[in-house]
């Protein structure tokens, strides 16, 4: 498996890294595309008190140790992709052993949630038809009036 874990981008791009790059590096690793993950981090990567998300980004691929021939095409493919998102990146990487690596894989499920499984039908609700807590009232329904009459003096 080839985990490439970025530090200081926003999540929401690397989405679209992810669906530009994983063949192009399951290529290169001579692996699947099942075996090729991303991973961003919700959070500021900070330098001396200043954030440098998107400036001064951390680039961390985590594969097995036999990849270790495939690291200066692995700079040039992200740098491909990521000098179009940030100013500056370190690529640091990361080695474990082949049998070091334990899997389950429930075989009543896919092995990824993908769009399809995240996108569903709700029978007993129409998208045409809003609930009622849903509604805006309308102009004409909206009290104008003081509603803290009676509550708080008039005189103060």
């Amino acid at each position: 498996m080839i985990t490439i874990s970025i530090l200081g981008i926003d999540p929401y791009l690397i989405r679209q890294i992810s669906r530009e790059a994983t063949k192009t590096i399951a290529n290169l690793y001579e692996v699947p595309e099942d075996e090729v993950n991303f991973f961003a981090y919700e959070g500021l990567l900070v330098h001396a008190g200043n954030e440098q998300n998107l400036w001064n980004v951390i680039v961390r691929v985590k594969a097995p140790d036999v990849y270790k021939n495939v690291e200066k095409a692995m700079f040039e493919l992200l740098k491909n992709y990521l000098t179009d998102v940030c100013f500056h990146f370190t690529l640091e990487f990361e080695y474990y052993h082949l049998n070091s690596v334990y899997k389950h894989i429930n075989d009543e499920f896919d092995l990824y949630f993908t769009e399809k499984e995240s996108s569903y039908e709700d029978d007993e609700h129409d998208e045409d038809e809003s609930d009622e807590e849903d509604e805006v009232p309308s102009v004409e329904e909206l009290y104008l009036g003081n509603a803290f009459k009676g509550i708080i003096d008039d005189d103060k």
